[in-house]
């Protein structure tokens, strides 16, 4: 191999290394503990976009990639004064079906109107069974309560 083909090989690998994605699953972070809107996000990246991303609490004012956050300052999924952070993640993946539809006021009232939430007794029971299944300490088992909440929708 010649020293021009050999100083080809050599960018084009290093440009292979540079723009492709790691083939690791990503880990996503919040900060403190799972709320009902950073559940959300996280419900939709692992059902439509990543099943193999890992979702963590760590510290609050530990340093997390933009890209990577939930629900924080630095999140593109974050609450507004204009919507919830799972809206954005809706928005952000272009994700709309029966079941977001769905879920989508009930987490509008528990993060936006929280003094809303008791004129809806799906919006308490749908808070409650979260909030009890994060306290376990497995968010898989959360996604698979969102999961269930959609199949019965559908029925």
């Amino acid at each position: 191999m010649d020293k021009a083909t050999f100083k080809k090989s050599i960018v084009f690998l290093f440009a292979l290394l540079l723009f492709t994605r790691p083939l690791e699953a990503l880990t996503y972070k919040t900060y403190d503990q799972w709320e009902v809107d950073a559940l959300g996000v996280a419900w939709v990246i692992h059902t439509y976009v990543d099943a193999n991303a890992d979702f963590v609490v760590v510290k609050k004012g530990t340093h997390i990639e933009d890209d990577l956050a939930v629900n924080t300052p630095n999140s593109r999924f974050r609450r507004t004064a204009k919507e919830t952070a799972f809206e954005s993640a809706l928005r952000y993946f272009n994700v709309n079906n029966e079941c977001t539809k769905k879920v989508l006021p009930l987490i509008r009232v528990i993060e936006m109107a929280p003094w809303r939430k008791s004129e809806d007794m799906e919006v308490l029971n749908f808070e409650k069974d979260i909030v009890n299944t994060l306290n376990k300490k497995d968010i898989f088992a959360a996604f698979a309560y969102i999961d269930r909440f959609c199949q019965e929708v559908q029925k």
